[in-house]
């Protein structure tokens, strides 16, 4: 008991104090509204306070002038809308049915007009659009085939290099001469290189260079 009255004595020091008291729970200013009224204030009537006879009339002075005047700004907007539709109305009853025709016969010439336009636009956008896509696929077809005529070189040049070779090919017919060359000249795989790229052959006292250009 003693050992935990003074680590607490310890803890509760004036800095540590201070340190502690400021990561305190963080309470609301007002009490949340879900937790309803308090029942020490459930039946409690707050008592209204009452205002200035100055305050009061002039807020009513300054709440009749407001009135006063968005009523009046009402009123200008309301006439102003009334005016123009009755302008417009009256446009509309002047004109006779041969003019609304040609007003309207006017708006489809205007109209096919600028479709007229669109679609000179249109068609010159989309020729160059099929030009330039001409132009791209051509260009593609004669790369491919340089990849193809490449393509069928090196295949030619790996075919003529395998004829050349094939001529050296044991086959059935030049084997009994194979076996009889190869009696009389043996190989032989015992030698060394130096860093010069030199054969030393075993028991032959003279260096071969080899072919440094391989």
């Amino acid at each position: 008991m003693a050992s935990i009255v003074a680590a607490f004595s310890g803890i509760f020091t004036k800095p540590r104090s201070l340190a502690l008291f400021q990561y305190t729970t963080v309470r609301f200013r007002r009490k949340p509204r879900w937790l309803g009224t308090a029942k020490s204030k459930l039946f409690r009537v707050p008592e209204r306070k009452k205002q200035i006879a100055e305050e009061v009339n002039e807020l009513k002075r300054l709440h009749n002038t407001y009135r006063t005047q968005m009523k009046a700004v009402r009123s200008f907007l309301r006439d102003e809308v009334e005016a123009s539709k009755l302008v417009s109305r009256a446009g509309m009853v002047l004109q006779t049915p041969e003019e609304e025709e040609a007003e309207w016969q006017e708006a489809l010439q205007r109209n096919d007009e600028w479709n007229r336009q669109t679609a000179a636009v249109r068609d010159e956008r989309l020729a160059v659009e099929r030009a330039a896509r001409k132009e791209y696929i051509l260009e593609r077809l004669v790369a491919k085939e340089h990849r193809e005529a490449d393509k069928r070189e090196k295949v030619e040049q790996l075919v003529r290099a395998e004829k050349e070779q094939s001529k050296t090919f044991i086959t059935s017919e030049n084997i009994d001469k194979a076996i009889e060359l190869a009696l009389v000249q043996p190989t032989s795989y015992n030698f060394a290189l130096d860093r010069d790229g030199n054969i030393h052959r075993h028991g032959d006292t003279s260096a071969t260079e080899t072919n440094k250009a391989d």
